[in-house]
């Protein structure tokens, strides 16, 4: 063979590799959808794009393995690691609050949890003073809502320990916007927690619904806040 015959070989190897490079993805992943297919022969798609069908059997392994990855059985591999989390103190004081707050989990919840996944003792005073530090700050957090939307109030008491505490939600949405314990459920104390809301908050309910008990609407009207409708639940 010549010299110019071996550079000229070398010059045509040469611009198939480097046309390889200059393909985007986009283009990358026609080539190998095009080898999969199996319409076309590889050479004539090495040809057309100016690579070498090494680099078209390539494409098409990816793409192969691409597709057995997004439709294997994820069941089958249990133990794979999907991501790691970097646990401080800070984290697992946040894992307190979303049990306590969002999944609405006992002081004895959150022990459990913690011993049986975590592997980490944490007593139930540490749980209580964690909550009870944040407290101040969800209270200046609830006191800028706007309740101005709430169409529909929810009045009610419950009680805590032989103590009343005053509730108040949307109906709607069930965000609770009164939650007050108090040292009686009458007239005056609905009326300074409904005006406070009002006044602050834009409280202003289409309606209310409201039981039996006469406390929350004398309260509602003592203070001039008699909400065009006030209705009784019963018994279905």
């Amino acid at each position: 063979m010549s010299t110019s015959t071996i550079d000229n070989s070398n010059s045509i190897n040469l611009k198939v590799s480097h046309a390889a490079h200059f393909l985007n993805s986009t283009q990358r992943q026609v080539i190998a959808k095009q080898a999969i297919g199996g319409k076309i022969p590889i050479s004539h798609i090495a040809e057309r794009y100016a690579v070498s069908r090494k680099f078209v059997y390539e494409q098409k392994v990816k793409a192969e393995e691409a597709i057995h990855e997004a439709f294997s059985d994820q069941s089958s591999e249990p133990d794979k690691v999907l991501f790691y989390i970097p646990v401080t103190k800070k984290w697992l004081t946040q894992v307190v609050l979303a049990l306590i707050f969002i999944c609405r989990a006992s002081y004895q919840g959150v022990i459990e949890l913690f011993r049986d996944i975590f592997d980490f003792k944490i007593s139930k005073g540490s749980v209580h003073n964690i909550v009870h530090e944040h407290l101040q700050k969800a209270k200046e957090i609830n006191q800028l809502q706007d309740l101005s939307k709430v169409r529909a109030g929810l009045h009610d008491e419950i009680y805590q320990a032989g103590e009343p505490v005053l509730v108040g939600c949307c109906a709607r949405s069930t965000y609770c916007y009164l939650l007050s314990l108090e040292e009686s459920c009458d007239a005056n104390s609905w009326g300074v927690h409904l005006l406070d809301l009002h006044e602050k908050q834009g409280l202003s309910p289409d309606f209310t619904v409201i039981d039996g008990g006469k406390a929350a609407r004398c309260g509602q009207k003592k203070l001039g806040l008699t909400y065009p409708h006030t209705e009784t639940p019963f018994m279905l």
